[in-house]
């Protein structure tokens, strides 16, 4: 079935776009307005609705923040706070947000039975996110309520470090920067979607997205449409791209992958690129290669890179341009999509003078996997050698007869459901009123090793043959702890493991969860405790009414 996959998609050509200025709704990042001036309380009023559009040419009912798609870009200063307050003016949806990658408290998290109620059709919550003076980067936020992420309730979120602040990277005079959200997009509602993936029909393959979008925008082949699943298609011939002129200066672009499913591949073309960042931590950019390429980024990921036009590049000579080009990951692509063109191309400034130039792209050797990235801290400057509590976590996908075949996930043997009964955020209660079935949130964790396995399932135990947890673990000895890198958000390979570890200083209860929604919408979630649960850090005792 993979290979199915390969010739009906991956054989297709791309889809080269033209770019035509100022670029899309996003505006550009002005790190120069916050960088020198003192932390401040920023007041907003975000009103979210819905609308029909078309993001690549393919009309939807997409969500809506103060009438944009994506919301609006958040820029905030390390140390200031946020009071944003948010109004569900949906006819039948409840919506939450949450602000990934923040180091925010418990009650402020955004995820609904959890932490706060979902805020019903009507109605207000207001969120004080008050971001901690020693955190700085590429974030984004989206919504923690059902499926509406898939939909259009994301936007970007970029903190920016004062300039007294020890920085790995020194600002160019002339460094522009600039946010790039991308991710896979689908044609139907994402409800509809879910529907069909928990059917025994789907047969526990993720739904393959129809198509890919930069920033809410894209371009949709309309002869491609599956029959099967009929759309209201209107041919985009042209898509912007924000303002890119390498030529006059070094940009430092901020990708996050907003999508549901699908990593991303990204490649620059006659540039200079420099990974400064993942997840919004820096990486040691004298370290770090220049490749051409850099991947694989996963849902909720974020990197940032410096680009700069290659030496010797004759910027007026359109041969020599300097191009994007995206390429949707089909490792989780099951069965083949011949509605999606999983390779998109984008040209950089100089414009080209017919798209057709742009697939003289040619593949590359240069590439950095950005999941193989050391730390440029030695773990211990901040972590004991040995951790003080051990804990293992078994995730999988499984069907099972009595849940009709359909695809849930699990942790442990346990698949995650809102709190039922009481209906009442779990943070607020007391643990002998948690469901049974109940890391993430609140953290970022050190990942100490990642493996694959080539055959078979893979296997990780960090205890000793002695049945005694508490003992010291050989795997735990045999482990690099001058290697670990900083990150939210991991991937864990098919077949394989992860082994983090974290500081547990954020007290509340927090979601550990896949960021693929199709596996969260499943179950695919547990609940870390950290604290206690007789500290309920703020979150509301009230009775849910949706």
């Amino acid at each position: 079935m993979e290979t199915l996959v390969a010739i009906g998609a991956s054989d297709r050509p791309p889809i080269v776009s033209t770019i035509s200025d100022p670029g899309t709704s996003l505006p550009p990042v002005f790190y120069e307005d916050h960088i020198n001036r003192a932390p401040t309380t920023q007041h907003l009023d975000w009103t979210v609705t819905a609308d029909d559009i078309r993001p690549d040419g393919v009309l939807k009912r997409v969500y809506l923040i103060n009438g944009l798609f994506p919301g609006p870009t958040l820029e905030a200063l390390s140390g200031d706070t946020l009071i944003i307050n948010v109004t569900n003016a949906l006819h039948d949806v409840p919506i939450t947000i949450h602000w990934h990658g923040i180091h925010i408290s418990n009650a402020m998290d955004g995820v609904a039975g959890v932490t706060q109620c979902a805020i019903p059709p009507g109605s207000s919550f207001i969120y004080n996110v008050s971001i901690p003076a020693d955190q700085s980067g590429t974030f984004w936020y989206h919504a923690h309520a059902g499926l509406a992420r898939a939909d259009g309730l994301y936007g970007g979120l970029v903190v920016h470090a004062p300039a007294s602040a020890p920085d790995v990277v020194s600002k160019d005079p002339q460094e522009k920067d600039m946010l790039l959200l991308i991710g896979d997009w689908y044609h139907q509602p994402a409800e509809e979607v879910m529907e069909w993936y928990m059917q025994p029909e789907s047969f526990g393959n993720e739904p393959v997205p129809d198509s890919l979008l930069v920033n809410g925008a894209g371009r949709f082949n309309c002869s491609m449409a599956v029959p099967a699943r009929p759309v209201d298609c209107v041919e985009q011939h042209t898509m912007s791209l924000p303002y890119l002129h390498p030529g006059e200066g070094t940009y430092r672009v901020r990708i996050a992958n907003t999508g549901a499913l699908t990593g991303l591949t990204l490649t620059f073309e006659n540039l200079d690129v420099t990974l400064i960042a993942v997840d919004s931590i820096a990486v040691d950019p004298l370290d770090a290669p220049h490749p051409s390429s850099l991947g694989v980024l996963y849902p909720g990921q974020r990197m940032d890179v410096l680009l700069r036009q290659s030496a010797g590049q004759v910027t007026t000579d359109s041969s020599s341009a300097s191009a994007l080009k995206i390429d949707l990951d089909e490792e989780c692509f099951k069965y083949p999509n011949l509605a999606l063109t999983p390779t998109q191309i984008f040209p950089i400034s100089p414009p080209l003078s017919t798209p057709s130039q742009a697939q003289e792209v040619k593949p590359t050797s240069k590439n950095i996997n950005i999941h193989k990235i050391p730390s440029p801290h030695h773990i211990q400057q901040t972590l004991p050698p040995n951790p003080s509590t051990t804990a293992v976590v078994y995730t999988k996908i499984q069907k099972l007869a009595i849940r009709h075949n359909a695809p849930y996930g699990f942790f442990n043997g346990t698949s995650w459901l809102p709190q039922r009964e009481p209906h009442v955020p779990v943070a607020a209660l007391a643990r002998e009123l948690w469901d049974e079935n109940q890391f993430g949130h609140g953290h970022h964790f050190y990942i100490l090793s990642t493996h694959e396995s080539l055959t078979g399932w893979g296997s990780y135990n960090p205890f000793t043959t002695s049945s005694n947890p508490s003992s010291q673990s050989k795997s735990d000895s045999d482990l690099d702890l001058t290697q670990a890198m900083l990150r939210d958000t991991v991937y864990i390979p098919r077949r394989g493991h992860a082994v983090l570890r974290f500081k547990a200083d954020n007290p509340g209860v927090w979601l550990f969860h896949c960021h693929i929604l199709w596996h969260l919408g499943s179950g695919m979630g547990m609940l870390v405790d950290v604290g206690g649960y007789h500290d309920t850090n703020g979150v509301s005792g009230e009775v849910c009414s949706v």
